[in-house]
């Protein structure tokens, strides 16, 4: 058993705490903490401990039900005269092909580990993750409505938003993979963040069906 997620929890739990109580200091102690975690994971990674894949589908069906929370927030508070914070068929659509994109060349990647073909497909992903952050960093950056017009706008914010930090992550790991290089790292992270990606890649679809097309 490993005490990581406990430390995790308790990290986060003061995050938040700063967050609302804007004490600058508790944020600094969440960057160290992260820093600490992910110089632990690494270090990790390069061992040979015994990991268990249910742990991971069962962090995954809590990440479902941390976006099922907010669509039904989104479908709930949504009247006749809600409008789209962004057009569903200008950067939103554009993004649900990069995205897609993204889930085939990693499946390319995952089936090519270990040939030279593997780092290509991986840096592919790559690109086309980081279009997508750039494309929704515009799209935040053109909207004209904001969180604080009303409950159903801030519902589709922190659901984006969301999805967005999920992004960010699956970069963050997917870069460690392509740095370290996929021999040199357990196999089973290699796994674990392909089907994170995975994961990441096919909610956006549904974040798109509930708050652009909604």
């Amino acid at each position: 058993m490993s005490w990581l997620p406990l430390y995790n929890a308790w990290m986060i739990c003061l995050a938040i705490v700063s967050f609302f109580l804007w004490k600058l200091l508790g944020v600094l102690l969440l960057i160290f903490a992260l820093f600490m975690s992910f110089s632990y994971l690494v270090k990790e990674s390069l061992g040979n401990m015994t990991h268990y894949v249910y742990a991971f589908w069962l962090f995954i069906m809590t990440e479902g039900l941390i976006f099922g929370s907010l669509f039904l927030a989104v479908l709930w508070n949504e009247t006749c005269f809600s409008e789209s914070i962004s057009s569903f068929l200008e950067l939103p659509f554009l993004g649900c092909f990069l995205l897609i994109g993204s889930s085939l060349t990693v499946t390319a990647y995952h089936h090519s580990v270990g040939t030279k073909y593997g780092s290509l497909f991986l840096l592919s992903t790559l690109l086309l993750g980081a279009s997508f952050v750039v494309l929704q960093i515009f799209e935040m950056y053109d909207c004209e409505c904001d969180w604080v017009y009303s409950v159903y706008y801030a519902a589709c914010f922190s659901t984006v938003g969301l999805h967005f930090l999920h992004v960010i992550i699956g970069l963050i790991g997917l870069s460690v993979i392509f740095i370290f290089g996929d021999v040199n790292l357990n196999v089973f992270y290699n796994d674990v963040i392909i089907w994170y990606w995975h994961f990441v890649d096919y909610i956006w679809l549904l974040v798109y069906l509930v708050v652009y097309l909604s």
